[in-house]
C-alpha cells in the first residue's frame, strides 16, 4: 500500500513541477477551472460535461508529456540538433492541437448557455448522477493541486532541481 501512495506522490510532484515551471500549464489549469466552474453552475448535461472533462484531461496530459520531452531533449543535448528541434516542435504541436480542440468543444457546449446565462438550479447539484458534487470535487482538486504546486515552489526556491540547469 505504501508503494501505491508513493507512486501517487511522484505523480503529484510531476504535476506540481509542471505547474510551477510551465507558464502554459498554469494557463491550462486556469482554463480548466473556469470550464469546470461553468459546467457546475450552468445547465450543462452529463455528456457535455464528460466531453469537457476529456478535453481538459487531454490538454493537461499532453502538456505534461511535452514538458517531459523538452527536459529529456535538454538532458541529452545542449547544442542545437535538428532532431531535437523536431522532437520539441512535434510535442508542442500535440498540445496545440489538443488545446484548439478544447476551445472548439467549450464553444459548442457553452455558446447557447451563456447568452442569456441559464443557471443550474442549486437543487440539481445534489441529484443523481451527482454531477454537481463531482464537479465541485474536481474544482477542489484543481485548487488543491495548485496550492501544492505553490508550496512546492516555495520549498524549492533557491534549490537546484535534479536534472535542471
Amino acid at each position: 500500500m505504501k508503494k501505491i501512495f508513493g507512486s501517487f506522490r511522484y505523480a503529484l510532484d510531476g504535476l506540481a513541477y509542471a505547474l510551477v515551471t510551465q507558464r502554459n500549464m498554469r494557463i491550462h489549469f486556469l482554463a480548466a477551472f473556469i470550464v469546470v466552474l461553468l459546467c457546475t453552475v450552468t445547465q450543462v448535461d452529463v455528456l457535455e460535461t464528460i466531453t469537457a472533462l476529456f478535453s481538459i484531461s487531454l490538454v493537461i496530459t499532453l502538456e505534461l508529456v511535452n514538458t517531459a520531452i523538452e527536459h529529456v531533449v535538454d538532458l541529452v543535448t545542449k547544442e542545437f540538433h535538428p532532431y531535437a528541434k523536431v522532437a520539441k516542435d512535434v510535442a508542442a504541436a500535440a498540445v496545440f492541437v489538443a488545446a484548439a480542440n478544447a476551445v472548439a468543444v467549450a464553444y459548442m457546449i457553452f455558446y447557447d448557455k451563456l447568452d442569456p446565462v441559464r443557471w443550474r438550479p442549486l437543487a440539481t447539484l445534489l441529484r443523481p448522477p451527482f454531477l454537481g458534487v463531482l464537479l465541485v470535487g474536481l474544482l477542489c482538486l484543481i485548487v488543491a493541486t495548485s496550492g501544492y504546486a505553490v508550496r512546492l515552489r516555495q520549498t524549492r526556491k533557491g534549490e537546484r532541481v535534479s536534472g535542471s540547469s
